[in-house]
């Protein structure tokens, strides 16, 4: 009996231990774009119990067994986190910097006492090659039940993507911590490979049961992003070019007319083949009653001006795709105009009743939808799948004659 007692005790020992320390396998690793995807990459990643010395390990992917020898040691920074419960976590954050364009490169994540595994990513090359990249409408509901099958099916329909954009709502409420678990269980080890590209939606902002003017602290925390968006809206505002595309991110939530001025600005100074917007908030809805008149008039005449090519959104829990659309109006002939596209990733699915007639030219709902876009140097391809693989919708854009 004395025996197993203490054989209880030492196996309540160890799981307390367990769910303190808790493995790399929660560690809820991020790599994340960067503002100069030739040559650098972020990474972030949690922990239960502080790190003393948390460092990235990045090194060329050889094939070798012994590739981890040139390894290079990049020191994490560290920001303490506190949870609803009033519990602390700790974020660390390191941007892996001096890389050079198109190689892969394996690395990891932890401490001299504790690593995770390996991952792999390749960095973006410094001419307008082809590639292509992955989009999502919202995640948000059914995070362990539904969202898993929307991202693999994706991967495994696009597996050489060069990120991966999500367009808003990753969880419905940022303060339960369970949530933001469960979308890095859906996204497991290949948020750890591909890099992300999220975009910030209103459910970022819905804290304690009631809508606020801030959104949830929880976001920065588990992204490193550019910070050369407005200074206002560090992390939520931001942009990237990739092999020939500007690929530019807006908070739908708030100073809207001070990031339209900053938009303006960012698409006159590129010389960029393609211009491709995302935003959570749809400037043409599927669903009645949810009419983004703000953003149009925020946005639209900066749109047209500048012949953005692609809008990529959420927020509407259905799938449509536009018309090349001018002024709200379907384009004749061979004038240029901007398609914009909403979507929905997770479970959660309202009807399809679209504000304004005659801007969509596809529809569809209840079902769960991915989306690749490949970028060529003379035609940009968008294609959406439902989960199942089924190839719902295609259209090809041609890029503008004034660029």
């Amino acid at each position: 009996m004395h025996r197993t007692s203490l054989s209880n005790i030492l196996i309540l020992f160890i799981l307390i231990l367990g769910s303190v320390i808790a493995g790399p396998e929660d560690w809820r690793i991020a790599l994340c774009i960067s503002e100069d995807p030739q040559h650098q990459m972020n990474v972030s990643w949690r922990t239960q119990r502080q790190i003393d010395t948390p460092l990235v390990q990045v090194t060329p992917n050889l094939p070798q067994v012994n590739f981890d020898k040139q390894a290079v040691d990049i020191t994490a920074q560290t920001e303490v986190v506190v949870r609803s419960d009033g519990s602390l976590v700790y974020a660390y954050s390191a941007k892996m910097n001096g890389l050079n364009p198109s190689t892969a490169y394996a690395y990891r994540v932890g401490s001299k006492d504790e690593w995770s595994e390996w991952f792999v990513f390749e960095t973006a090359n410094n001419t307008e090659t082809s590639f292509r990249f992955l989009y999502l409408g919202d995640p948000q509901n059914g995070l362990l039940t539904h969202v898993p099958r929307a991202i693999r099916a994706g991967y495994k329909e696009a597996p050489d993507a060069a990120f991966l954009t999500m367009a808003g709502d990753l969880v419905s409420v940022p303060g339960i911590d369970k949530q933001w678990e469960d979308l890095f269980h859906a996204g497991s080890w290949i948020f750890g490979t591909i890099p992300l590209v999220p975009v910030m939606g209103n459910h970022a902002y819905f804290i304690d049961g009631k809508w606020l003017d801030e959104h949830s602290t929880y976001w920065q925390p588990h992204f490193t992003l550019p910070k050369n968006g407005l200074a206002t809206l560090p992390e939520t505002n931001y942009y990237f070019q990739y092999q020939g595309m500007l690929f530019v991110v807006l908070n739908g939530n708030e100073q809207l007319d001070e990031q339209a001025i900053w938009l303006d600005e960012v698409l006159s100074q590129s010389e960029a083949g393609w211009f491709i917007v995302s935003m959570h908030q749809p400037l043409y809805s599927t669903a009645k009653g949810r009419e983004g008149t703000k953003r149009r008039d925020a946005f639209l005449s900066v749109f047209d001006n500048h012949e953005v090519d692609l809008i990529l959104q959420g927020h509407d829990h259905s799938f449509g795709r536009t018309y090349p659309l001018r002024n709200g109006k379907q384009v004749k002939g061979r004038q240029k105009g901007t398609v914009y596209i909403n979507s929905v990733s997770g479970s959660k699915q309202y009807l399809l009743e679209p504000a304004i007639d005659g801007v969509f030219e596809v529809t569809g709902s209840e079902q769960q939808f991915y989306h690749v876009i490949d970028v060529q140097p003379s035609k940009l391809k968008l294609s959406s799948f439902t989960v199942d693989g089924e190839l719902k919708d295609q259209i090809i854009i041609k890029p503008s004659r004034n660029r």
